[in-house]
């Protein structure tokens, strides 16, 4: 089995200056504030998904009612 070596993009000095800055930029892990964005996200999505429920339904109720006002005869 051949092994393969990828190139390293960033130079060592680079790369623990990316690595240093990233680490130093973000904030520190908060369950709490990421419970409520998960909430928040599962709470948009399911609202999303009633409205779509509810278009089909509508959707399906007028094409009812515009079937039953006319007659399937072609005169």
């Amino acid at each position: 089995m051949y092994t393969t070596q990828t190139p390293n993009l960033l130079s060592d000095a680079l790369e623990r200056a990316y690595s240093l800055s990233a680490l130093s930029a973000s904030e520190p892990l908060s369950l709490g504030k990421a419970a409520r964005t998960l909430g928040r996200t599962i709470g948009r999505g399911a609202a999303a998904t009633g409205r779509f429920i509810a278009s089909v339904i509508n959707a399906q109720a007028e094409a009812r009612a515009r079937d039953m006002r006319y007659s399937r005869t072609p005169w």
